[in-house]
């Protein structure tokens, strides 16, 4: 199991507080999942969903809301080698389930309604909006493995639905952005914090406790990475150091002689050629002086390096 059925699975077995959020959910579902479709019985509903839980769960909603009966299927595809949940509602209730979701124009109207269009009374109250962007999650959500990743999105078949989710996220605070994908629209968000306040608010507090889990780990590895990553360049830093000073010294027993430097000079330059493998510390230690002093002799005896190198 993926850790986005993982979640859709929490948030189906979730309860809502009453009808009016039930009815936000569906809609959101409907918007997302579902398509209408006409047959021998009239005027039907069909939503297709990846997850078992949330075709049981439209059903439960849709049943308890409007006259309508419904059936569930599984539907096998063999070349994506998925399997796919199918619930079709049919009955009297169908036209009034589309019209309550602004699918369908309410009762008699003739202006035909924007793609997309989701009425406000839907989205009135914290609980209805609460339900509304749970319905859409569940519909056409997903968020990836946490330990791969941090990606949530919901794919959505209007731009308009499309931004007025990204409306609905935006106002809890949430970094979310819409985009296009083919034919598509999605709201996305790519900020781990960001995901995890949304799946608290949808109320998936199992699914937000393995996330939070997973972005501690990552961050820790990543930081522990990045630090590895600092240690290695510095010792590389100071093992070019080491080879020029080693280069430097040398020079200055060839040209000059070490016995002909000034006492401290030739202490130190004696104190690397013996140990060209130390630290700045390390010898530091050996001369019983600071490392800044250590390191200011180091760098008095490649400066007479250079001069010679010049001369």
């Amino acid at each position: 199991m993926s850790f986005s059925s993982n979640t859709k699975d929490e948030l189906s077995a979730l309860r809502f507080r009453d009808d009016a959020a039930r009815q936000a959910a569906l809609a959101a579902l409907t918007h997302t999942a579902g398509s209408i479709t006409l047959g021998r019985h009239g005027l039907a509903i069909e939503y297709v969903t990846e997850n078992q839980n949330v075709g049981q769960l439209i059903i439960q909603l849709a049943s308890r809301l409007y006259p309508v009966e419904a059936s569930l299927s599984l539907r096998e595809y063999e070349r994506l080698n998925a399997k796919n949940t199918a619930v079709v509602l049919t009955g009297p209730g169908c036209k009034e389930l589309l019209e309550a979701c602004g699918c369908l124009p309410q009762g008699h109207a003739e202006e035909p309604l924007e793609m997309g269009h989701v009425p406000d009374s839907l989205l009135q109250g914290a609980e209805c909006r609460q339900g509304f962007l749970r319905g859409a999650f569940l519909g056409a959500g997903s968020v990836s493995d946490p330990r791969k990743g941090y990606h949530l999105e919901i794919v959505c078949r209007h731009e308009r639905f499309a931004q007025l989710l990204c409306e609905q996220m935006s106002a809890l605070q949430l970094k979310a952005k819409t985009g296009k994908r083919k034919s598509s629209f999605i709201t996305y968000m790519k900020e781990g914090e960001s995901i995890s306040q949304f799946l608290t608010y949808l109320g998936a507090m199992e699914s937000m406790l393995a996330f939070e889990n997973a972005r501690v780990m990552r961050d820790v590895a990543n930081h522990l990475n990045r630090r590895s990553n600092f240690e290695d360049a510095n010792m590389q830093k100071a093992a070019q150091a080491a080879a020029q000073q080693l280069i430097d010294i040398e020079l200055l027993n060839r040209e000059v002689g070490l016995l002909n430097l000034p006492p401290k000079l030739r202490e130190a330059a004696e104190a690397r050629l013996n140990n060209p493998e130390a630290t700045l510390t390390e010898l530091a230690e050996l001369l019983n002086i600071g490392k800044s002093g250590m390191n200011h002799r180091l760098n008095r005896l490649s400066a007479m390096a250079d001069d010679l190198r010049m001369h």
